[in-house]
């Protein structure tokens, strides 16, 4: 069901893509012309901002012009009229610059580049250039006089009368007329250029305006629909998530109870177990008593060599059996509770020396030594408990020894006394040195005896320092041995 799931979402995601990319698509394309539509519109009021200046310059020259040649015209009466041969000469000049003013003035209108400035572009052609009777050349035949008036006044003679009387005649009469016509031209070009842009403007504005009306329809209006769709498709989701996420909750919380149901119940089975076995310790200790009369009243009785042999194995089997049902029992009792400590004032020299003489004859038996350093150090603790922890730390370090010897001394460190175990055994790795407290629990070894034991003893020191506050440290080297340490407060 769930794999039908993922295929339909699958299968909705591909026509979700193919309209996602075709919607970008539309979209740049709208951006693209609407970018397009505002250049337009930028170059079109480019052009009527430069034709509006190229009329006003238009005018402007134009107009000086106009009154270039009436000071020409002035400026020639004067030299024609004077009698000093110097103010011919100062009138020359004077007639100079307003003629280079005229000449410039005119190249600039005709099209071409002047001194002060970029030509106004192409003059019309029907006036300058062609037709019955242009104004380019009678604009140089009057700037011809005006050169020719210029170099008889510049030497102080009089001008020719008929260059004089020309320029007169020209700059008053059909000269100026023609260069108000000429104006009149330009104006008109200009106007007309002008209206032509308007109206492509207005163009421009009209196709931009249509086209963000198309786009709006085609574009922007689907745009939007797929937009709804797509949100409503989330919050189905959403909707569909926390629907999920909710049952998920109800069955976490639903595991939850049970798994903790399970454990409350195995906490209780073992726990009536610990009390089981605490509270029974004494009928499962009375056929190990019966085993133990029996034995000791065929040890009494002749016996032969089989016979002797047979009685020793069983004492060993009664022996081994009884100190794992006393693990067990012990185990038990510290997990169910029953153990309360009963703290007192303990001499340590006692205690050693008594567990020194009970491990020697073992010792002895595998070739090791087995001696403790004497102390006069009083600690607190529970009597039997701490002898057990002492006991069951030497008994391990017995066993696990093969050469050497076992030594057990005190450290005294503050207020508080370490009771150490040596050892020359191999060692403990590393990894080990935590797990070895667990239950059950024995270091895999090909030459150990499995009947020594089932992994109890240090479990129940663990156990039993816990229960009196004594923390068990352990420090070992791999094939040098290991050192069994538990600190116990020292008395007042």
């Amino acid at each position: 069901m769930m794999a039908g799931s993922a295929m339909g979402t699958k299968r909705r995601m591909i026509p979700a893509t193919t309209n996602t990319r075709w919607m970008t698509a539309r979209y740049a394309l709208a951006l693209i012309l609407i970018a397009l539509g505002t250049l337009a519109g930028f170059v079109m009021t480019e052009r009527v901002i430069g034709q509006h200046e190229r009329m006003l310059e238009v005018v402007n020259v134009s107009g000086r012009q106009r009154m270039l040649s009436q000071r020409t015209a002035l400026l020639v009466e004067q030299i024609k009229h004077a009698a000093d041969p110097e103010a011919r000469v100062d009138l020359s000049r004077q007639l100079a610059e307003a003629t280079d003013a005229f000449e410039h003035a005119h190249h600039l209108l005709r099209g071409r580049s002047g001194t002060d400035g970029p030509p106004l572009g192409p003059p019309p052609q029907g006036l300058f250039f062609s037709g019955p009777d242009p104004l380019d050349p009678v604009v140089n035949a009057h700037v011809a006089a005006l050169r020719r008036v210029i170099a008889a006044a510049a030497a102080g003679r009089s001008p020719d009368p008929a260059d004089a009387d020309r320029v007169a005649a020209q700059a008053l009469g059909p000269l100026l007329d023609r260069l108000e016509q000429m104006v009149a031209l330009y104006q008109e070009e200009g106007e007309a250029g002008f209206h032509m842009l308007h109206r492509l403007g207005l163009a421009a504005l009209m196709a931009t305006l249509l086209m963000l009306g198309i786009e709006a329809l085609v574009i922007f209006r689907p745009m939007t629909r797929q937009v709804r769709r797509q949100f409503t498709e989330i919050l189905r989701m959403a909707e569909t998530i926390e629907q999920a996420n909710a049952t998920l909750e109800q069955q976490v919380r639903d595991r939850t109870a049970e798994l903790h149901a399970a454990k409350t119940a195995a906490e209780q089975a073992h726990l009536a177990k610990s009390r089981f076995l605490a509270h029974a310790s004494h009928d499962l200790q009375q056929p190990l008593q019966a085993i133990g009369m029996f034995t000791g009243m065929l040890e009494r009785q002749p016996q032969n060599g089989k016979a002797a042999a047979l009685l020793t194995d069983l004492k060993a089997a009664q022996r081994s059996m009884r100190d794992l049902l006393n693990a067990i029992l012990d185990i038990s009792k510290l997990e169910s509770g029953v153990v309360t400590p009963k703290p007192a004032d303990v001499p340590l020299s006692p205690l050693l020396d008594q567990l020194e003489a009970e491990f020697a004859g073992l010792a002895e038996a595998k070739g090791l030594r087995l001696r403790t350093v004497p102390t006069g150090v009083v600690v607190r603790s529970d009597p039997a408990m701490l002898e057990r922890i002492i006991r069951n730390l030497i008994a391990n370090a017995i066993r696990y020894t093969d050469t050497g010897g076992v030594l057990v001394g005190c450290r005294t460190r503050g207020d508080s006394v370490s009771i150490e175990v040596y050892d020359t055994g191999r060692g403990i790795p590393e990894a080990d040195r935590r797990r070895i407290f667990e239950e059950f629990v024995q270091l895999d070894r090909a030459d150990r005896d499995r009947s020594e034991g089932i992994g109890l003893g240090l479990a129940i020191v663990e156990r039993l320092a816990r229960l009196l506050g004594h923390p068990v440290t352990v420090r070992s080297t791999e094939g040098r041995g290991t050192v069994f340490a538990v600190r116990v407060p020292l008395a007042r």
